[in-house]
């Protein structure tokens, strides 16, 4: 599971500390009064997909304690899973609370899942028997203009919505979770050949530049809850499910974008719990809201039945679609928000000192004031040789490192 899972999951333990004391809204916060409970937090969830699942364990902390996943995680623990035929797949701690089982472990269609959890101090746990179900095929992912709303602010977004159809659905669950991730690749015009760094009193100092920078690439990951149902589809179909919504300024230096979509089909349980979940976060605007208690998972306790424990065990059938596509086609009315700046800004030739360039003093006094804002935006790439001449890009069209990073994604075409 991805971190920002994880957040939300702590967010709500440290939330549901609330309820075990009330203060008026207008005295000071005396965080000596909070009654505090140490919890475990299990987040686990298992595919058909053939890689290496994980199970992450750590405590809850007090609410001006240390939030720091390390500091709270519960290692030492002994992980497995085990399935209707009594077959076990064990889990190995990699770092701290961090549990992966082998690279090759895939769920299987039709089988029940139980997780088992026995912690350093003998504790022992257990999850609900989970059954395993297939996702359907994702059909299409396609895009379209749209605006996103700043809450209450007066500003707005415009961007493009990335969507999914699912028309060959079957009937074995009717709730699905989704989890994306994507990547820009960011090729840039020119070839920077030089380097130039300000020192001060001295000015700018240039020097060769050898790195290869013009290829890179900007990945990104789901970091909230999307879920969807077909309880009101006659055949079972998915039509037009929001994924993945991306400022239309995100697309400026993007050279080739590709997203990746991965449909989970869960239980009516899980997709309970995690709509709780996200009700939950989006209606809780202060800490003095009316709190509606614990939600529960499916991990109980076997020594404690009364013990509460927070998080999910998820057996999921998944699928995934990737695409690839150019930034022309993007619904053509994003088009019209996407400001390309190495179109929009000539290279250009200088051959004075880059401290007179961008102080404009090759230029009429009452002409600085509206050149140098623009002239910040440029930086040294190139010297022609013979001449000397300094040629200079858009700060973006000349370093692709300023909007990405040189690493490839293994899976990119």
């Amino acid at each position: 599971m991805k971190k920002g899972k994880y957040r939300r999951l702590l967010k709500l333990c440290l939330v549901w500390l609330l309820v075990f004391f009330t203060t008026a809204c207008i005295e000071e916060i005396d965080t000596t009064s909070f009654t505090y409970e140490k919890l475990l937090v299990v987040d686990a969830n298992i595919s058909d997909q053939a890689k290496a699942h994980e199970v992450r364990l750590f405590y809850t902390s007090p609410i001006d304690g240390d939030v720091d996943d390390t500091f709270n995680a519960a290692t030492g623990a002994t992980v497995w899973v085990e399935d209707n035929l009594g077959i076990r797949t064990y889990f190995t701690e990699q770092s701290s609370g961090n549990y992966l089982s082998s690279a090759s472990f895939a769920g299987e269609a039709g089988k029940s899942y139980t997780l088992f959890i026995t912690t350093r101090e003998g504790k022992k746990y257990q999850s609900s028997v989970e059954k395993l179900v297939p996702a359907p095929e994702i059909t299409e992912i396609y895009n379209r203009f749209a605006i996103e709303s700043a809450g209450q602010k007066a500003t707005s977004t415009p961007g493009v919505q990335f969507f999914i159809d699912v028309v060959d659905a079957q009937q074995s669950t009717q709730f699905y979770r989704y989890e994306w991730t994507d990547a820009h690749q960011v090729m840039v015009p020119f070839t920077k050949k030089y380097d130039a760094v300000f020192a001060g009193w001295a000015g700018y100092v240039i020097s060769p530049f050898n790195e290869d920078v013009k290829e890179c690439y900007r990945e990104n990951s789901f970091d909230n809850l999307i879920l969807a149902n077909s309880a009101s589809s006659s055949n079972g179909e998915l039509r037009e499910i929001p994924i993945r919504f991306s400022a239309a300024s995100d697309f400026d230096v993007t050279t080739m974008y590709s997203i990746e979509i991965t449909q989970r089909a869960v239980s009516a349980e899980a997709y309970s719990y995690y709509r709780k979940i996200k009700l939950f976060n989006e209606s809780n605007g202060s800490l003095f809201d009316k709190q509606q208690g614990i939600i529960v998972g499916n991990i109980s306790s076997i020594d404690t039945p009364d013990e509460q424990v927070l998080g999910y065990f998820e057996v999921s059938g998944a699928s995934s679609k990737r695409i690839y596509i150019g930034p022309s086609e993007l619904d053509e009315e994003v088009l019209e928000y996407v400001v390309r700046p190495c179109e929009k800004y000539s290279e250009m030739g200088f051959e004075g000192s880059l401290n007179t360039f961008y102080e404009a003093e090759d230029l009429p006094e009452d002409q600085r004031g509206a050149v140098i804002p623009i002239r910040e935006l440029y930086e040294l790439y190139d010297i022609e040789q013979g001449t000397g001449m300094k040629l200079l890009a858009h700060r973006l069209c000349s370093d692709c490192r300023k909007r990405g990073s040189l690493e490839k994604p293994e899976w990119w075409q």
